[in-house]
């Protein structure tokens, strides 16, 4: 604490690397579930194929199943002719065998006719009645897709700790896997403090009682929703100690993880900081960081506990849910592997300053022109103004050794949206 009243912060990624590192390590309980419902769920054990895929050679394009070997010297000078012997379609296999000298038409996917081993395309063929004229010879498997081609049994499928996707999901369908190990979901507690705060109000009550919407409370739940988490809202919290107090020692025998809203400053209103350290076992990791906006987050644990304290106003929660709470949540739930933000490179359309020794998150639109991305600060961009966020296409960070970024330099845009383009100009 006298650390942050003298003004010295701690950097973002020394204070998360610091704050991780003294979060318990207890992993979540185990399910065995449906595995088509096991989308964004981390799976807690590798799972292994019990089955080839496909389970049988099939053909990987539409023409006529042969002999390789009756048609080696097959060309347009010297067609080999085959005779028709039947069909096999997808779902309805041919049931004979070929012999010396015969041909079977075959659908993309359809199973390969027993003593066939190649597929020569229709482009290739003329078909005169019962019988086939080969204007081009194919070598053995050619065309075929072979049993085991995409999956062979005992290959390795999925690895534990990777979050299931549509794919993973698709990729266990189709090797028969019925029942998947995972962790649970991850319990996160949230509450948000302040006597002004309301989560519903008509215009004139916030007019003459001078109330807040409790925007942030709402944004962070979304987000934690949006990364797989089981919510458990505990409200608003009386700018008192002992209210505080209760929320959190309730958070602690419910949840995974706390995140609280507000409160985090040194103001006569700005309680939490006393609140933790009224509970036994309680110990504040960091106090203040070096970026803006977000500057009096609070990282702390009650034996072993994580409890993340965000900034009330919704920019600076924001910043900080993505720079402290998420890369939490994903050590909690067993997420393995690095994150990877979308980004892409853009220019600076207007001057980005910023103070050294402090890591700047700048909202910005992105533009396109030319098939250049060019990067336009948003002018209002305060850590209360929600609008700055919601205009926003991406974020640029200006590290901390660094004066920001003059008009025309090439800046990393760190994507908010999956689409840019939607806002004119003149909106920002």
């Amino acid at each position: 604490m006298e650390e942050f009243l003298k003004g010295k912060t701690v950097k973002c990624d020394d204070a998360l690397r610091l704050f991780l590192s003294r979060i318990g390590t207890r992993p979540l309980e185990i399910l065995n579930i449906d595995a088509l419902e096991s989308l964004g769920f981390i799976l807690a054990e590798d799972v292994y194929a019990s089955v080839d895929v496909p389970p049988f050679d099939r053909a990987a394009m539409d023409g006529y199943a042969v002999r390789a070997e009756d048609i080696f010297s097959a060309s347009e000078e010297n067609p080999i002719i085959l005779r028709i012997i039947g069909k096999s379609v997808v779902g309805l296999p041919f049931s004979g065998s070929v012999k010396s000298g015969e041909a079977v038409k075959v659908d993309t996917g359809a199973k390969m006719p027993k003593g066939t081993n190649a597929v020569v395309p229709c482009e290739f063929v003329e078909e005169r009645g019962e019988r086939i004229y080969v204007l081009k010879s194919v070598a053995p498997y050619e065309n075929v897709s072979k049993r085991g081609e995409d999956i062979r049994r005992g290959d390795l499928l999925l690895k534990r700790g990777i979050r299931i996707s549509p794919w993973d999901v698709a990729i266990l369908k189709s090797a028969l896997v019925k029942q998947v190990k995972v962790f649970r979901r991850p319990r996160i507690a949230i509450f948000s403090c302040g006597n002004e705060l309301v989560d519903d109000a008509r215009e004139d009550e916030l007019v003459n009682l001078g109330r807040v919407i409790d925007s942030s409370r709402i944004m962070i739940k979304k987000l934690l929703v949006q990364n797989y988490c089981d919510v458990i809202d505990l409200g608003i919290a009386k700018d008192e100690v002992n209210d505080i107090k209760k929320k959190i020692l309730e958070a602690m025998k419910i949840s995974d993880l706390l995140i609280t809203l507000g409160g985090t400053s040194l103001g006569e209103h700005d309680l939490i900081l006393d609140s933790l350290r009224s509970i036994k076992g309680s110990e504040i990791i960091v106090h203040g960081v070096s970026m803006r906006p977000g500057k009096p987050i609070i990282l702390s644990t009650i034996n072993g506990f994580p409890i993340i304290s965000l900034p009330g106003p919704p920019v600076a929660a924001f910043l900080g849910f993505i720079l402290f709470a998420k890369p939490t949540i994903e050590k909690i739930s067993g997420l393995r592997g690095f994150y990877i933000p979308r980004i892409i490179m853009a220019e600076t359309a207007k001057r980005i300053p910023s103070k050294p020794g402090i890591k700047h998150f700048v909202r910005v639109r992105v533009v396109r022109k030319d098939n250049k991305y060019f990067a336009y600060p948003i002018r209002t961009g305060g850590a209360g103004v929600l609008s700055s966020i919601v205009k926003a296409d991406g974020l640029v960070i200006v590290p901390e050794d660094k004066e920001g970024f003059e008009v025309g330099e090439t800046v990393e845009v760190i994507l908010l949206r999956d689409r840019i383009g939607v806002w004119d100009e003149k909106n920002f």
